[in-house]
This record gives C-alpha cells, structure tokens and sequence, in this order.
C-alpha cells in the first residue's frame, strides 16, 4: 500500500511540473517557432532547447558507456558494435550543440526588444 502511495503521489508531483513547465510540448515547437512574437515566446523555445540539448547529451554519455563495454569484452564482432555506438555518441554531440546554438538564438531574439 505504501509503494502505492509513493508512486501517486511522485506522479502527481511530476504532472504537476509538467503543467508549469515554460517549454512547450515537442508537438508544438513548430507553430512556437513560426508564431513567436514575444521574448517570452522565444525564451520558451530556447528552454525547449536547452532540454532537447541536455537528453542529447545524455544519450550521447549512454553511448560512449556502451563503447566502453563493448571494448572491454572478450569476444565477439566488438570493432564494429564500438564503431556503432562511438558513431551514435558523436551525432548526438553534435545534435546538443545544434540544439544550444538554437536555444542561443533564441535568448538572443529573446533579448532582443520588439519593434
């Protein structure tokens, strides 16, 4: 019962900061994007970045933790599995840098004052 309660109540915790979250849904980046006319609106999208950027960086550590495994093993068709995730690591680097630079932009447009 206990376990239970535990899980309501860190879902309901979690619920609730979603709803107060200031990024916008990934559904709804693009009409963010093409109908941002705010620092607030921009500022949203650059938050919406900053996370995209942060998961990317994690994915891409995951990866570079499964090379390592992968090299350290014994046996197996390892060259090729340590390429793969090495490969992975480096597309998801480069995707958490494309993602601040957009997430700059955006503050910058942000900061920018409205005309």
């Amino acid at each position: 019962m206990k376990s239970r309660l535990g899980i309501l109540v860190v879902s309901l915790a979690l619920a609730t900061l979603a709803a107060c979250s200031s990024v916008p849904p990934t559904n709804d980046i693009p009409a963010s994007i093409a109908n941002a006319s705010t620092a607030a609106d921009h500022q949203r999208i650059a938050d919406y970045f900053t996370q995209k950027a942060a998961t990317y960086e994690s994915e891409a550590a995951w990866h570079e933790k499964m090379a390592i495994s992968y090299a350290n093993r014994p046996r197996g068709d390892l060259p090729a599995m340590t390429a793969h995730c090495r490969s992975l690591r480096d597309q998801f680097a480069n995707a958490a840098k494309e993602a601040r630079l957009l997430a700059d932009a955006h503050r910058q447009l942000a900061s920018t004052p409205a005309k």
